[in-house]
């Protein structure tokens, strides 16, 4: 996973991960959790026929930042970069595994992108290089 720079020659990433993190006494299992899907290696070409680059943004609540919406969202889509963004508000705390916690919200936020992409006809099917960003993820135990 990549951080796209734009450009209309820098090729798209399939799929990015960030984060907002809310400061002060967040959780650090997310954090880590965070840091380990980020650390990854995917072991995956970019494809250049992607449809658009999926940023999935999770926001960790904190003492000085909360998310002020639950859940996952689509966010915006940045047309300049072809760039969508998904956020992801986690809860103040895992309730178990935090990094498989983590991972089946990139799988929601994934198949939201998918959606939003079927809705503006940018997509006939699955996103599927990020899918298989995503299961390389759930493969790679940290």
């Amino acid at each position: 996973m990549s951080e796209t720079d734009g450009g209309a020659n820098t090729p798209l990433a399939a799929l990015s991960l960030k984060s907002i993190i809310g400061g002060g006494l967040e959780d650090k299992r997310w954090t880590s959790a965070l840091d380990s899907l980020r650390g990854a290696p995917s072991g995956i070409d970019t494809p250049s026929d992607i449809p658009f680059n999926l940023t999935v943004t999770f926001f960790v609540p904190g003492e000085t930042y909360g998310p002020k919406f639950s859940g996952v969202r689509v966010g915006s889509f940045l047309e300049e970069f072809r760039s969508l963004v998904v956020q992801v508000a986690l809860p103040r705390h895992p309730e178990g595994d935090a990094r498989a916690e983590l991972l089946d919200l990139l799988d929601e936020a994934i198949t939201r992108a998918e959606g939003w992409g079927e809705r503006k006809k940018l997509l006939s099917g699955p996103l599927e290089a990020a899918r298989r960003v995503a299961s390389d993820l759930r493969g790679n135990s940290s």
